[in-house]
């Protein structure tokens, strides 16, 4: 009876190690797989940075110079905003995704004087004359 229960215990030792071991590679797929697409933007950067290596500076400069960068970017009519980047223009649509995450930057457009009034929210104005 020993033997067998030594063998038994020799069996159950071994399934669990083996459930240990394949839990452990789910994880580590699970891990990979979330980090996958960034990894892949790492390589893909890397790539473009080894590719820009072969080019001379005076053309690399002139790319640099054709992108614009000096140039303040626009967000509407007499609002600029910084310099240093390219405008991608979005489509209207993008506002009705469901993930879909106002910006918290509330920009008032149009011609600013110190001489204006401060500009009001229509949400505020229509809790105010709903108070009155």
């Amino acid at each position: 009876w020993g033997l067998a229960a030594l063998l038994v215990v020799i069996i159950l030792i071994a399934i669990c190690l083996i459930n240990i071991l394949v839990a452990q590679l789910v994880s580590s797929y699970g891990i990979l797989a979330t980090n996958a697409e960034g990894f892949a933007k790492m390589n893909r950067a890397y790539i473009c940075v080894e590719m820009e290596s072969f080019l001379t500076i005076k053309f690399r400069n002139r790319c640099f110079d054709e992108c614009g960068f000096d140039s303040p970017l626009e967000f509407d009519s007499s609002d600029e905003g910084p310099a240093g980047g390219i405008q991608i223009l979005a489509a209207s649509s993008i506002r009705t995704h469901p993930k879909y995450v106002p910006d918290r930057v509330v920009r008032f457009t149009g011609d600013a004087s110190p001489m204006d009034p401060w500009p009001t929210n229509k949400i505020e104005e229509e809790e105010e004359l709903g108070v009155l």
